[in-house]
This record gives structure tokens, sequence and C-alpha cells, in this order.
């Protein structure tokens, strides 16, 4: 039950089938790349924005901090002066 070798032409549409079969997952695989690509970038802004405000909460801190601070200043300042 020996399979006659194939034919050039036969040799021909198995390449061409391969061919296409392997462009089909090479367009899926791009995809997929393009597709996290694009999550990454959203997951990269949204952690720029979550730095820049923990920032931006970290500097009003520090202004409640020296505005608290200036209060016990000028708290200790007028009993000194009596």
């Amino acid at each position: 039950a020996a399979s006659a070798p194939m034919t050039r032409k036969e040799m021909i549409a198995s390449l061409e089938a391969n061919c296409k079969e392997l462009d089909e997952k090479k367009m899926l695989f791009e995809r997929m790349i393009h597709a996290l690509r694009l999550e990454e970038a959203v997951v990269e802004v949204e952690n720029a924005v979550v730095d820049e405000g923990q920032a931006d909460n970290a500097g009003d801190d520090d202004m409640e901090a020296d505005s608290k601070a200036e209060d016990e200043d000028s708290d200790t300042s007028g009993s000194t002066s009596v």
C-alpha cells in the first residue's frame, strides 16, 4: 500500500495550501501582537495618570503639613509674647 509519489502539480498545490495557512496564522499573530501593544499602551497611560495623581496628592499633603506647622508656629509665638 505504498502511495504513489506526488506529481509536481500536487506538490505545488500542497505548498500553496501550506503558504496560505501560514499567511493566515501570521495575520492572526500580527493582530494579537497589535492588540497586546494597544493594551500595554493603555496600561502605561493609566499608570502615568495614577502616578501623576499620587504626586499631586503628595504635594497636597505637603501643603497641608506646611499650613499646620505655620498654625502651630503662630500659636506658640502668640503665647510667648504674653
